[in-house]
């Protein structure tokens, strides 16, 4: 760190705590504690939070737009064991994007119908200080999961080959004292192996007692909520005192009780954004960060709920969602405004104090040597700086693509609330990731306006990436060559907004190239007889099939169990479901594109989301998961916690 960027006394910031708690208090009427089954432990007592408390909770983290960008990191890691639990096919139902098949349709009964089986790439990540390819049997999702089973004993390392070492806190609501020995056994392994993993190095916060770490504040009398909310208080005064004088990375673990419906679950974990999001506010030169990780109470409770894949799936996400803190510079460089965040253009008056999150998922960023000013782009053109997302491993360069049907850019975006336009960009190979949403008045000026900053920031992203890569790279990667992907069905209306936007889509982005697509799932779906012949009977592993219809313009990628008698990742008796890839216009897409990119989306940037994990690969309903890429999957997600909390905040 350069000797401008430090403070020459710590910052003290007074104690956090979320501004509406006093009305949550006013509003809510008090609940007793409710018995669990007999199932449940002796002296555990259930909850449910009120709908003027969630309101409360909602109507806040709306309008800030730190607590969103938490709650879209929390969106990358698909690998939670309690995101798994409150439910990915509900998530992708609630926005529109996933469907139950009840009955065979037509488009899986047409006669001109192509079919073949996706052979995936392998996945490139870092060895002995290296770049390593690692190959797989080219069927199934060998390539990915076994790297991820195997990580620590190979040892791999992450992609970029920095190191995330951090410090924890954990937050609790029980009352209960002898639960922290608990709660502290259960990260303590986590952090091993995180350590283990060669992905840094986690501690705890705190002073070396009995609470070392684990804040559990609050009067016993009082609500589950308020107790967490001053134990996220405490604990992110204490991570902000710690920080105060050296750039500090932190993960604050929320255990939530596993008897917690999801729309609890998503209350405590905004609230949770909000408050780092407000201690984070506090240090004047941004020297911390806060990352948000829930963690099953279950996990804290008995050792062996939580097997050694699991525990490894959370040091992945914790390595994924941690955000290096951005270091203000204490003497600003002419015309170099570098050292601020992306901002959001959002008009506050027109959403009722909603703020747009530009960057959400910022877990590192391009900047200039502090004596030199280096521009974003080869033009100059004056725009948000983006975030340099850190993956754990991206995917090899496939050997031999067709010209004409390669994307360089891939956008996938929806529509919630009828105001926001949630989005996430990657590239093909997933080493760059950003995710953002952008609330607007209404339907109307979503389509007037909505639309129209997608292409915009589309655009602004293309040029940013053709720079950092350089002339020489950026040439075979085609960032100019983008992909529209609309998640969930396109009314006629939103379709011909799209088009308009697109025909007058900004430079770099090649108009003639811009492929504009609709994306769905079906989770289950029913197989056709011809695919189901291409599902080899020797696999132990889950198979990819192609089928193609010319007629329609559409490509459907079936995701099909195992039907070997063997060893298995998934259930002989999971069902397999789908995903179909449509074009919306005919101008930049034909067959050949459709495919590529279903191949791409549905085998390939699939992997790179941790879906091919083991632990990952059947829902919670047990069917295999639909074939989503990564980019798909987060903005799904995020997007399913704005519609929620939009909800919340119009329940009176």
């Amino acid at each position: 760190m350069d000797d401008d960027a430090r403070v020459s006394s710590p910052e003290r910031p007074a104690s956090v705590e979320p501004s509406y708690v006093s009305a949550w208090s006013s509003q809510a009427p008090r609940r007793s504690p409710r018995k669990l089954p007999k199932t449940a432990r002796e002296g555990k007592t259930s909850w449910k939070i009120a709908s003027s408390q969630r309101r409360a909770i909602a109507r806040g983290v709306l309008r800030d737009d730190g607590a969103l960008r938490g709650i879209a990191r929390a969106a990358m890691a698909t690998c939670d064991p309690f995101s798994r639990a409150c439910g990915f096919t509900r998530a992708r139902a609630r926005v529109g994007v996933g469907r139950r098949r009840v009955r065979a349709s037509a488009d899986s009964s047409c006669n001109d119908a192509a079919t073949k089986t996706v052979e995936r790439e392998g996945v490139r990540l870092r060895y002995q200080g290296d770049w390593l390819d690692v190959k797989g049997s080219g069927i199934g999702t060998v390539s990915a999961r076994e790297c991820l089973e195997r990580w620590r004993a190979s040892p791999f390392e992450a992609y970029g080959g920095q190191r995330k070492d951090c410090r924890w806190v954990a937050c609790i609501a029980s009352g209960d004292s002898s639960a922290r020995e608990g709660v502290r056994m259960a990260i303590e392994e986590v952090a091993r192996e995180y350590a283990g993993c060669s992905l840094g190095v986690m501690r705890a916060i705190g002073d070396r007692d009995a609470s070392y770490g684990v804040f559990d504040v609050g009067d016993v009398s009082s609500s589950a909520l308020e107790r967490y909310a001053s134990s996220f208080g405490a604990a992110a005064t204490t991570m902000a005192e710690f920080s105060a004088t050296r750039p500090t990375m932190c993960v604050m673990f929320v255990i939530i009780p596993d008897q917690c419906d999801e729309a609890d679950a998503l209350t405590i974990l905004a609230l949770a954004s909000h408050v780092a999001a407000e201690v984070t506010r506090s240090i004047h030169r941004s020297f911390l960060s806060i990352s948000v990780q829930a963690i099953p109470a279950s996990w804290c409770e008995d050792a062996r709920v939580r097997s050694s894949a699991s525990v490894r799936m959370i040091a992945f996400g914790v390595f994924s969602k941690l955000a290096r803190p951005t270091v203000k510079r204490a003497v600003q460089l002419p015309n170099d405004d570098m050292h601020q965040e992306p901002t959001s253009g959002t008009n506050v008056e027109k959403t009722d104090g909603r703020c747009g999150v530009c960057g959400a998922a910022v877990i590192g960023r391009r900047a200039p040597h502090p004596m030199f000013h280096i521009p974003e782009t080869a033009t100059g053109r004056r725009i948000s700086s983006f975030p340099a997302y850190e993956p754990l491993y991206a995917l090899t360069p496939r050997a031999s693509t067709e010209l004409s049907t390669t994307r360089g850019l891939h956008c996938a975006y929806i529509i919630v609330a009828g105001r926001w336009v949630v989005a996430s960009w990657s590239d093909s190979y997933g080493e760059f990731f950003t995710l953002e949403a952008e609330p607007f008045e209404n339907e109307r000026e979503v389509e007037t306006s909505g639309l129209p900053w997608l292409l915009k920031r589309t655009s602004e992203l293309s040029e940013q990436l053709a720079f950092a890569y350089g002339k020489k790279a950026s040439s075979t990667l085609y960032f100019e060559r983008a992909v529209v992907c609309r998640l969930g069905e396109c009314s006629a209306r939103e379709r011909d907004a799209l088009e308009n936007a697109c025909a007058s889509a900004p430079a770099p982005l090649d108009r003639s190239s811009l492929t504009r697509v609709e994306l769905t799932c079906v989770e289950p779906d029913l197989v056709p007889a011809r695919v189901a012949v291409l599902g080899p009977r020797s696999t132990s592993d889950v198979v990819y099939v192609m089928e193609s219809n010319q007629s329609k313009m559409a490509v459907k990628t079936f995701a099909l169990p195992p039907s070997a008698q063997g060893v298995s990742i998934v259930a002989h008796s999971t069902k397999a479901s789908s995903s179909l890839l449509r074009a919306l216009s005919a101008e930049g897409a034909d067959l050949a594109t459709l495919e590529s990119l279903a191949s791409l989306y549905g085998a390939q940037m699939s992997q790179l989301g941790m879906m091919c994990a083991s632990d990952n690969v059947v829902d919670e309903h047990g069917n295999v998961r639909a074939p989503f890429s990564y980019h798909a999957e987060a903005c799904t997600r995020f997007a399913s916690a704005i519609q929620s909390l939009e909800v919340f905040d119009s329940t009176f």
